[in-house]
């Protein structure tokens, strides 16, 4: 059986492989098919799908949209959108007026603070990318402000830090409601991410399964085995599918590895067969 990966990011966001990059990546790594899930934009699809026909590869559009859940910062990763959908490009550019709003907050706490950055500087090294958290971090170890990613989020960029702004706030139901709309499969992202115990994330799950919420990333990354066999479980009790993907970046996060995480990842593509993609 082969390995597939339904969770990747492009420079269309804040990944540092183009579109075509990320394809041919998937390739290399002998994928039998693989989801461009860029952060609130669907900016890299075309170029994706364009080049998934050329080098003979499955490409499933997606999409991961933020949300926010007593002040957590919840991920819905939508799967196998519909790109006619006339709504959702609206619906995306909603949500991207939001992030901008904080983007420009999080500038004028960097300004604050004796850093030279606009958001003009910022377009000049990441073009029309969907300026991110991660974007900012790399902007900051760029100019020698910090030494590392890691450094930046763990002093001035995690929540409760000094250049951390929280964005307005959207529930996981409207973002899921976006993707139901474009006949995506809306899936929890890396739902050991939030800090909640089995329990919580348990119960979160059964609230936003009436939203709509169909799977979870069962497999992912810095899932331990344990983990894995955690979330499987999880995923059975729930009723929910089981997905999964890397949340490969390239260079913006170099122990991971596209299909393969952190070297011991392996989605099989039946996944996609029961969720119907």
């Amino acid at each position: 059986m082969k390995a597939i990966d339904l969770h990747t990011h492009s420079t269309a966001s804040d990944g540092t492989f183009t579109p075509e990059e990320v394809i041919k990546a998937a390739v290399e790594a002998g994928l039998s098919a693989v989801a461009l899930t860029d952060h609130d934009t669907l900016a890299g699809l075309d170029e994706a799908m364009e080049a998934a026909r050329a080098y003979h590869i499955r490409c499933i559009p997606g999409i991961e949209l933020s949300s926010d859940y007593k002040g957590r910062d919840i991920h819905i990763v939508g799967l196998g959108l519909d790109l006619s959908d006339p709504d959702l490009p609206k619906a995306i550019q909603s949500l991207l007026r939001r992030r901008d709003q904080r983007n420009e907050k999080i500038i004028q706490k960097m300004q604050n603070a004796g850093i030279d950055i606009t958001m003009d500087k910022l377009r000049q090294r990441y073009g029309d990318a969907v300026i991110t958290r991660a974007n900012f971090a790399r902007y900051l170890t760029g100019v020698g402000f910090c030494s590392s990613i890691s450094e930046v989020f763990d002093r001035y960029l995690g929540p409760g830090m000094p250049f951390y702004v929280s964005k307005e706030p959207v529930s996981p139901a409207e973002v899921i409601a976006i993707i139901r709309h474009a006949n995506g499969i809306p899936v929890l992202a890396h739902p050991l991410a939030y800090g909640m115990d089995l329990k919580e994330l348990k119960t979160f799950i059964e609230m936003l399964k009436p939203a709509g919420l169909k799977a979870m990333e069962v497999f992912y990354s810095t899932h331990t085995p344990e983990d894995e066999r955690n979330m499987r479980r999880l995923a059975e009790k729930t009723g929910l599918y089981m997905s999964g993907g890397s949340d490969f970046h390239g260079a913006a996060k170099p122990a991971i590895s596209i299909g393969k995480g952190l070297g011991h990842l392996f989605v099989p593509e039946e996944l996609m067969t029961k969720m119907g993609l």
